[in-house]
């Protein structure tokens, strides 16, 4: 009884871990395929992107200056990385704080899985690395929302600025081209007043307790605030500007569109990807945002060719922003590797701002 006694000690107090039953090492083997099987999907995605728009953005491509591009590289970069800061202001808005380089990995490792037809598989892969850095799986969802949302409201703000080259496009002719700029204003007409009704802050709080609550999740203990409100939108306008600047350093190799044609670049980008969203079964938007850059680029490019070299431009961009996306998500998960090998927590809850009414 002695001897028991003393080895069901040494056993409990040995810190070894039980063996692994049948059922776990499944689930474990099950999970490594979904992760293989959604690496090989974006792999193939991006390489179908890229095989795919190749043929018609090589002659663009031979006659830009690498200084124009590494400039381009480097600005759609600084713009993924203010939408990281975005979606981290959401984060802490939702009551918790999760560290800088925990949400560069979450949201730049994430947005591969843009690649992959259906536009949720990004959302998806944010949520989970979320998960794994210690974040609720809803309030991670939640974050997402809420960024997706205030960022269409500084998208579609930012918008107005390409507005007059976009209407005039849209009414030139009867071409799916020209169609597909008025179904982006359409979309942008009847998008911005909902927008800015659910950017404010006791709405978004009701809209996300809603959520909530079909989630069968404990209800936020606070209030979102206007200030962090304006932090998520002030984030994503930096980031929708820096893509414009991208886009307008890459045109610029080619013509001089100026300032007016710099702000055109910063508002036809951010109603492209905003449209782009709306794309559900085309990757990252393919299609639907060449069309509204090229209706904003084709005027600053009549003596270059026009609608063929803005689509030239607008598919560069495209390439580019491929690029990008990888060496944004090789950095993220570089810098993820570092910081494990740290002490310090990747997610902290939070407990501030004003009480929610009962």
């Amino acid at each position: 009884m002695v001897d028991t006694a003393a080895r069901e000690g040494v056993d409990r107090t040995s810190g070894s871990d039980p063996a692994p039953t049948p059922a776990s090492g499944t689930r474990r083997w099950l999970s490594l395929g979904v992760r293989v099987v959604v690496i090989v999907a974006i792999v193939a995605g991006m390489t179908w992107s890229v095989v795919d728009q190749w043929p018609q953005v090589r002659s663009t491509w031979v006659g830009l200056a690498w200084q124009s591009v590494a400039l381009s590289v480097l600005a759609a970069l600084l713009g993924m990385a203010a939408n990281t800061m975005a979606w981290r202001a959401a984060v802490d808005d939702l009551e918790h704080r999760v560290s800088v380089t925990a949400a560069l990995r979450i949201c730049l490792v994430g947005q591969l899985g843009k690649y992959i037809p259906g536009s949720v598989w990004a959302y998806v892969l944010q949520i989970e690395l979320s998960k794994r850095a210690g974040l609720p799986r809803a309030r991670a969802f939640l974050a997402s929302l809420v960024t997706v949302g205030l960022g269409v409201t500084a998208a579609l703000g930012l918008g107005l600025l390409s507005l007059p080259s976009l209407s005039e496009a849209a009414g030139g002719d009867d071409s799916t081209y020209a169609a597909s700029v008025r179904v982006a204003l359409w979309i942008v007409a009847l998008l911005f007043p909902i927008a800015l009704i659910c950017a404010i802050p006791r709405v978004l709080t009701a809209l996300v307790q809603l959520a909530l609550r079909l989630l069968r999740r404990p209800p936020l203990e606070h209030r979102l605030t206007w200030p962090g409100v304006l932090r998520v939108i002030g984030w994503s306008a930096l980031g929708y500007s820096l893509f414009g600047v991208h886009l307008w350093l890459l045109a610029n190799a080619q013509a001089a569109p100026g300032a007016e044609g710099l702000l055109r670049c910063v508002g036809s980008f951010a109603i492209a990807i905003t449209v782009g969203m709306f794309a559900f079964l085309s990757p990252s938007g393919l299609g639907v945002r060449e069309a509204v850059l090229v209706a904003a680029l084709a005027p600053f490019l009549l003596d270059s060719g026009g609608v063929g070299a803005a689509m030239g431009i607008a598919l560069a961009s495209r390439l580019i922003f491929t690029i990008a996306d990888v060496i944004a998500a090789g950095l993220a998960a570089l810098s993820g590797m570092r910081q494990l090998r740290g002490s310090g927590p990747e997610v902290v809850r939070l407990a501030s701002g004003e009480s929610v009414p009962g």
